[in-house]
């Protein structure tokens, strides 16, 4: 028996093949690469990221080019990144944001190890990275100290519970600038959506959702809703950098009428 013989079915289209296959406590983590693009895979029918090998910068995923529209709110000068995968946000936020610094939370040490080897992390003194439960690592940050929080944490199967809890919630707004955005990758709202948007308007003054073709993605701000309006310049720009339409997104971002009770 070999180490694939026990791997979960991976859809394997032509040319791709497994550059890397490792485990660690939390599971196995697999690069899988076809000459063009290098998925990461936690051995599960999903991709954890992608990056096409000849324009790296690029978002290949629908979710993370909702999630990068942030920048479109808020001209960020510190930025958190809770979960790291193959490192798809910050690869491309380090590239078009020079003025920005990063503090990356992730879980898995072994996987900060493969983006650097596979992924093109950035590795430079704009960006601290930590091996932490996020959910720890943010009751331990200073508050007011980030521009905009992305939360990307998900296991092979399923996003991280934490993530949504009122608790992190609550944290995040604290650590959150007056004018801070948090992101959230959603992969399906909860259940009981009353209940999670109740819970939001108690929290936030703004809150948008954007469905992409694969995921939801959740903006909440610490702004009035009259103060959140998008840079479209500055998005332009970003899309020069890196060659890739952004803007219409903007367009799909849906306002949820949220009032902070009394």
């Amino acid at each position: 028996m070999n180490q694939f013989s026990e791997l979960q079915p991976w859809p394997f289209h032509q040319g791709e093949k497994i550059i890397h296959f490792s485990q660690d406590e939390y599971g196995r983590i697999l690069v899988i690469d076809d000459g063009k693009q290098r998925i990461l895979n936690f051995d599960s029918p999903f991709e954890q990221s992608c990056m096409q090998l000849s324009y790296p910068y690029q978002l290949v995923h629908h979710y993370t080019r909702f999630m990068v529209l942030a920048v479109a709110f808020v001209d960020p000068v510190h930025i958190t990144l809770f979960g790291l995968g193959g490192g798809s946000l910050l690869r491309t936020l380090h590239q078009v944001l020079p003025n920005c610094t990063f503090q990356v939370v992730e879980l898995r040490q072994a996987v900060v190890g493969i983006a650097k080897e596979y992924f093109l992390l950035p590795k430079d003194h704009r960006v601290r990275i930590t091996i932490n439960d996020a959910s720890e690592e943010v009751s331990q940050m200073d508050s007011n100290s980030s521009d905009i929080i992305f939360a990307d944490m998900y296991g092979a199967y399923r996003m991280a519970p934490e993530q949504i809890k009122k608790t992190f919630l609550l944290e995040c707004t604290r650590v959150l600038t007056d004018q801070g955005f948090l992101v959230i990758n959603l992969h399906n709202l909860p259940n009981d959506r009353s209940a999670f948007f109740e819970m939001l308007k108690n929290i936030f003054s703004t809150v948008m959702l954007s469905a992409s073709t694969d995921n939801i993605v959740l903006f909440a701000s610490n702004a009035p809703p009259e103060r959140v309006e998008p840079n479209v310049q500055r998005m332009e720009g970003i899309e020069e950098n890196l060659h890739q339409r952004l803007t219409p997104l903007l367009a799909r971002l849906q306002r949820i009428n949220v009032q902070i009770a009394p």
